[in-house]
């Protein structure tokens, strides 16, 4: 293999150039079992669409099923190569519902399996047929058989097989009304949807305008809150008076998907402070927690607290009274930390930093003791019992591989499951320590978090993460499947393809909501692996009218019946159609209509 050119290697990042590196080593030669896992890792969890479009342009490579869909399935792959993938998945998941499918349907599903191969991208028909031999034969000396696809040569053009594909050129928008207009809407309308469309908008202006609707109502903006990805609407709603004291709306705030991560830890921090006021103080370690959770509560929650207590608990208005007083006074500078360093450039002496590294109670002075210089004042902070795992795990990120090792063997906050998370994330934490703490990490949320990341290079640690989801997902009943895909916003279906699109009861179950998130069907509408009756039902489902996105997504995945494709297509406008007509994955029967 020849050496690649510096140019071409520059417009590299660091991380792309070693996995690079990788891929450019193995490419030339049939790669071995270990290899084959290690490409399929790599499929699956990069994010540079340069390095996956080389992949994807490595047919021996897409001959082996795992790669293959580990591309079609990563959202980094560039757009146009993902659609002739997944058409590759959905021919091989139409080929299986035709086997099993009654002897009646057997050959109108076998005419669709052939047109939609007709509809193939060329050079992926016969990675297609070798698939479906599933027969491999000895490679010869040259390096091809009638099997497999020829190995690349000894010369690569790496800029051509890393130069993404153009994108298809998009019709201008259709012209909308002028902001005025929209503002004026949406501060009058009376449809319910439209409301919530300006709720969510990215437009501040329009917005403010849909909050001032004097339509607007809880129920309404729950829904809204639900949906939005815009996380000045969730500042905006806990800003006015008449949301903020409503604890339903508190709750859809906190909960809602996207929801800044601090305004959902300043929420959730109250309601836990509120359920242990509620449930008494007969233990003295209740007493502590109290004392920990109001010296953690920020200054705009005490008004929400005070108005509990004066409802609930107007006995505890002095206790409430006295913690606020002490905020202030903490505020003010007149409990103050110790400063960094003296006025002649020198810290603080030896003997002071310890003593405030087991004795410090502030949270401005236990953050400055655990970046302090001295590696023992950095052990004895952490056995300091003020120190929380909010303040430590919003400092591991500033440490070194050193300091972030010794946290991980401490006995009290490897077991800590915020720390411990937060640990595996650190860019620098070895992959054995890593692995270590990530058995002490509960539920799905820190699994799917640890795949999302794409700064974690540890690709062991990813796919331990991978069968730890897998296990707990195939561990649920029908009901929690259906909770845990709705609050991972669509993330399972990413991750456990599958599991999940195979469970056809648990899908069914799911989209017979009405009130379903449309991210979710936009994913299962454009999956190639989804069932084809719950592509018919989504095709029903009243979310359907108000997202032309996702009826462009069933028209163009070949697995939805003939009947509701006719019946979508309908639907769109002119212009929908002819943007439609344009794509060259648009089945032959709905093409034959426009």
């Amino acid at each position: 293999m020849t050496e690649p050119k510096g140019a071409f290697l520059a417009s590299l990042t660091e991380p792309e150039r070693i996995h690079f590196r990788h891929l450019a080593l193995v490419r030339p030669q049939l790669p071995s079992e270990s290899q084959i896992l290690m490409l399929e890792g790599l499929a699956r969890s990069l994010d540079s669409p340069r390095l996956l479009t080389l992949m994807a342009r490595t047919p021996h490579w897409l001959a082996h099923w795992p790669i293959l869909l580990g591309l079609a399935e990563n959202e980094a792959t560039p757009e146009a190569i993902r659609r002739d993938l997944e058409m590759v998945v959905s021919l091989f998941g139409q080929m299986r519902e035709m086997d099993q499918a009654p002897t009646a349907e057997k050959e109108d599903r076998s005419e669709a399996v052939k047109a939609l191969y007709a509809q193939l991208n060329p050079e992926l028909k016969p990675v297609a047929k070798l698939l479906a031999k599933q027969i491999a034969k000895s490679v010869s000396a040259t390096g091809s058989t009638q099997e497999l696809p020829p190995l690349p040569g000894e010369d690569p053009d790496w800029e051509t097989l890393t130069a993404l594909p153009e994108a298809p050129a998009t019709p201008a928008p259709a012209p909308v009304a002028n902001k005025g207009d929209r503002l004026a809407r949406a501060q009058q309308t009376a449809q319910p949807d439209e409301l919530v469309g300006f709720l969510v908008d990215p437009d501040a202006d329009l917005r403010l305008a849909a909050l001032q609707n004097p339509l607007i109502s809880e129920e309404l903006l729950l829904q809204a809150l639900g949906q939005s990805a815009v996380p000045e609407l969730f500042e905006e709603v806990y800003a006015e008076a008449r949301w903020y004291f409503r604890e339903p709306v508190r709750e859809g705030i906190q909960e809602a998907p996207g929801c800044p991560a601090g305004l959902s830890r300043r929420l959730a921090l109250s309601r836990l402070l509120v359920t242990t006021l509620e449930r008494g103080t007969s233990k003295p370690a209740s007493l502590r927690r109290i004392v920990s959770l109001f010296s953690q509560l920020e200054e705009g929650e005490y008004q929400f607290v005070t108005y509990w207590a004066k409802r609930q608990s107007p006995h505890l208005l002095r206790v409430v009274k006295y913690f606020y007083d002490r905020l202030l006074r903490q505020r003010s500078g007149l409990s103050t930390a110790l400063p960094e360093r003296g006025e002649d450039g020198r810290w603080a002496s030896l003997e002071e930093r310890v003593f405030l590294a087991t004795q410090a109670t502030q949270e401005d002075q236990l953050i400055q003791v655990l970046k302090d210089p001295d590696p023992q004042v950095f052990r004895l902070s952490l056995d300091n019992p003020a120190l929380t795992p909010r303040m430590l795990a919003s400092t591991l990120p500033t440490l070194d591989r050193d300091r972030a090792e010794q946290v991980a063997a401490h006995a009290r906050w490897q077991m800590d499951p915020l720390v411990a998370e937060t640990l595996v994330h650190h860019p620098h934490l070895t992959e054995a320590t890593a692995l270590r703490l990530l058995a002490n990490l509960p539920g799905l949320k820190p699994a799917i978090e640890i795949l999302r990341d794409p700064r974690l290079q540890h690709l062991e640690v990813k796919r331990r993460a991978l069968e730890t989801l897998r296990t707990l997902y195939l561990a649920m009943d029908v009901s929690d499947r259906i909770t845990a895909l709705r609050t991972s916003g669509g993330e399972l279906m990413r991750h456990l393809p599958q599991e999940v699109l195979q469970d056809e009861e648990t899908l069914r179950r799911m989209v017979s909501d009405r009130q379903l998130d449309p991210g979710i069907l936009l994913r299962l509408a454009r999956n190639k692996l989804t069932p084809r009756a719950v592509l018919e039902q989504i095709a029903g489902h009243p979310v359907l009218m108000a997202h032309a996105a996702i009826m462009s997504e069933l028209l163009l995945n070949p697995k939805t019946p003939r009947e509701a494709s006719a019946r979508i297509w309908g639907l769109l406008s002119d212009a929908e159609q002819q943007q439609l007509l344009r794509s060259p994955h648009l089945p032959v029967t709905l093409r034959t209509l426009g």
